[in-house]
Order: structure tokens, then C-alpha cells, then sequence
């Protein structure tokens, strides 16, 4: 019988984007493979069109684990007794982690089995996640998983120098379907913006929160005005830090920065066409950055951040640029060099095209199954 029979894919979340979408790519996936493989996430609030987004991609939901943001200690024991009885049972022969919390109850069930067939990973997603942490609780917890997969080499690189072994850890990189997002131009929703249609536009797309770079953006896009000053920006999104962020832009640039709103399907993959450059300043919780790819499918430059996969994905000078998140004088001048450079944006658009369709769903899947069956073939973890 091949391995493993099924898999539990977990995250502690109840957003239908960021790492669940990444996790339902791959139950996805491992399913056409003949792989019984669910989702867990959080069924305290579970997320709009959560559901609706796994029905759509056949991938069941396990909704016996409750998994709350909101960590209550009656949820955690639930979950810790049916997580355990599960792994005893023999129902999953992987248990697949996404962040701290499901990653620990994962390590509590295997703890209470002496399955030789049973393999705990996570999926380290985030820079803070790759760090030894309180004490060193984090590191604890990632040398006592089976397997830790990160997605970017650098991420890997800081792994080794805590001391983690380098049989039990994979990169595997995020898929992104370029049969879905492809190029194209979006009048319309550059004139419900309010942006010229031959206007140079750049765009974040992204959570509102301090630490995803809106502000330091906002910042370097008006000093890039001065060297492009028929520019546009664009913010796609929502969230806590909205406020703040409409308070600065009229500041700093009245009437040429602009708040798109949250746009999701056919409205997210017009979003990226309406752009001449997309911006990926910090990773959020999707380490992966599939947003970086999905720019990069629809023609799109992209200004990256330096750390963990946009770094590496965008290749500096071909795919757009490369920055220090944190330097708003340089994320200015790649702005300017980008918006006002078009024909050469373009050019650079479709080199991001094609290298965003080596970086294929199929693909992040067989590299995550093949790092599963390697680790199959030796111990469990101590």
C-alpha cells in the first residue's frame, strides 16, 4: 500500500488566503494523487467563503478540530484528545503544520503513539518562525518535528545554523496557476479608481497592518513623484491600519494614491493587470508569498523585499527590483526607474511571466509529497 494513505493539513486560521490558500492548493493536489488529504482550520469563526473555497477544490474540511485564533484552553484540550486518538487510530499517516499552535498539538498526539508510519512536519512559513524563539521553545518544537519545510533558501541556511538537521528540512517553493492569472490591461478598474488609463500605476496588494510596509510605501512613492510626476499608487486590501494609511496619503500625495478596496477571484486577477508594478514589501503570514507570483504570472514587475521568498523568486533587474523593505529611498528609486521606464517594465513583465510558470501548483506539490516520503524512510523524529 502506498504512503501515506492521508493527510491532515492544519492551520490555526480562519482567512480563506495566506497559508490556507497554499494548503488547499495542495490538498488539492495530493487528492488527484490518490492521497485522502483534509483541511483544519478554525471552525470557533471560521473565515468568508472559507467553505465555499474548499468545496470548490474538493478538498474536505475536518470540522471536529475547532483550531481558534483565539487559543481557549476547553478548545486546545478538544483538539489535543481527538488529535491524539487520531494518530493512535491510524487515521492520518501525516499531520502537517502550519503555525505554532496546530504545530504543538501535532507533536502532543504523535507523543502518544508509537506509530512507526506516523510523520509530523511544519511548514515554517515566516521569518519569526525560523528564529529559536523564547527560551528556545521554537527551535524545541522544530527539532522534535519528523520534517520542516520552508520556502525560501535563506530560511533554510538560518535552520542549519541553530543546529537542525539538513536531512529533515525541505524548500519548496509556491505554485501559482498561470492558466489563471494571466496578462492583460483593467480600464474599468482603473477609472472606478480614479487613474488615468496611460498613467503609470504601481500597487500593493495586501493585509492593512503596520508590518506589511503600506506606510514606508506610501512614503517612497512620494519621493518617487518627484522623478515621475504623472505616477499613481494603489492599496488592494483591508484592514486595522486603513485609517492611518488614508490619513497619510493625503499628506504626502493628495489625489494620486488610491484605495482599491478588498478584491478577491476575478476581481484580484484584474487588479494585477490594471498595474505597471506590483509591490511585495514584507511577507505577512504567507511566507510563501504567493502574491509576489501571482504579479508575476499576469506580466507584472515586481519591487520585492529582500527577505525570505520574494527575494528570491524576483530576480533583481530581470523581474523587477529588489529592495531593502526598510530603506524608503531605495524602494523610491526602484519605483522611479520602473514607472518611468514603461516599454523597459514591460519587458521585464514578461520575463516575470515566464518565470512564474516554472513555479507550478503540480510542482510545489510533488517537491512537498517526495519530502514526506523522504523522511517516511527514516526514523521519527526523538
Amino acid at each position: 500500500m502506498s504512503w501515506p494513505r492521508a493527510a491532515l493539513l492544519l492551520v490555526s486560521s480562519s482567512s480563506r488566503t495566506g497559508p490556507a490558500e497554499g494548503l488547499i492548493s495542495l490538498g488539492r493536489e495530493a487528492r488527484a494523487r490518490d492521497i485522502d488529504a483534509r483541511f483544519a482550520g478554525d471552525t470557533v469563526r471560521p473565515g468568508e467563503n472559507l467553505g465555499e473555497h474548499l468545496a470548490h477544490a474538493g478538498v474536505p474540511w475536518e470540522r471536529d478540530l475547532r483550531l481558534s485564533r483565539k487559543v481557549r484552553p476547553g478548545d486546545a484540550l478538544h483538539d489535543a484528545r481527538l488529535l491524539a486518538e487520531w494518530a493512535r487510530s491510524g487515521r492520518f499517516d501525516v499531520l502537517h503544520a502550519t503555525f505554532a499552535h496546530d504545530h504543538h498539538l501535532c507533536l502532543w498526539a504523535a507523543s502518544r503513539t508509537r506509530r512507526e508510519d506516523l510523520r509530523v512536519i511544519r511548514a515554517a512559513q515566516r521569518s519569526v518562525d525560523v528564529t529559536p524563539g523564547v527560551l528556545g521553545l521554537r527551535r524545541w518544537a522544530l527539532r522534535r518535528s519528523d520534517g520542516v519545510l520552508v520556502h525560501s533558501m535563506a530560511y533554510r541556511d538560518r535552520l542549519l545554523a541553530q543546529g537542525l538537521d539538513p536531512a529533515r528540512m525541505a524548500v519548496v517553493a509556491a505554485g501559482v496557476d498561470a492558466q489563471w492569472f494571466t496578462p492583460g490591461r483593467a480600464p474599468e478598474l482603473r477609472a472606478r479608481w480614479g487613474v488615468p488609463e496611460e498613467a503609470p500605476l504601481a500597487g500593493i496588494v495586501a493585509r492593512m497592518k503596520p508590518d506589511r510596509g503600506q506606510r514606508i510605501l506610501l512614503e517612497a512613492f512620494a519621493a518617487a513623484l518627484r522623478q515621475v510626476p504623472e505616477a499613481h499608487l494603489v492599496l488592494v486590501g483591508r484592514g486595522e491600519d486603513e485609517p492611518a494609511l488614508r490619513e497619510l496619503a493625503g499628506r504626502l500625495a493628495p489625489g494620486r494614491i488610491h484605495f482599491g478596496g478588498y478584491l478577491r477571484g476575478p476581481g484580484l486577477v484584474e487588479t494585477y493587470r490594471a498595474l505597471d508594478v506590483a509591490v511585495w514589501l514584507r511577507e505577512g503570514n504567507d511566507g510563501a508569498c504567493r502574491g509576489v507570483l501571482e504579479a508575476m504570472a499576469c506580466g507584472v514587475p515586481v519591487v520585492a523585499g529582500n527577505e525570505g521568498a520574494p527575494a528570491e523568486l524576483v530576480r533583481d533587474g530581470e523581474h523587477g527590483r529588489v529592495v531593502d523593505a526598510a530603506d524608503p529611498a531605495r524602494i523610491a528609486t526602484a519605483l522611479a526607474e520602473l514607472l518611468g521606464d514603461l516599454p523597459a517594465a514591460r519587458k521585464m513583465g514578461e520575463a516575470a511571466r515566464q518565470r512564474a510558470g516554472e513555479f507550478t501548483p503540480s510542482r510545489a506539490a510533488e517537491e512537498t509529497l517526495a519530502f514526506w516520503r523522504r523522511l517516511r524512510e527514516g526514523p521519527r523524529a526523538s
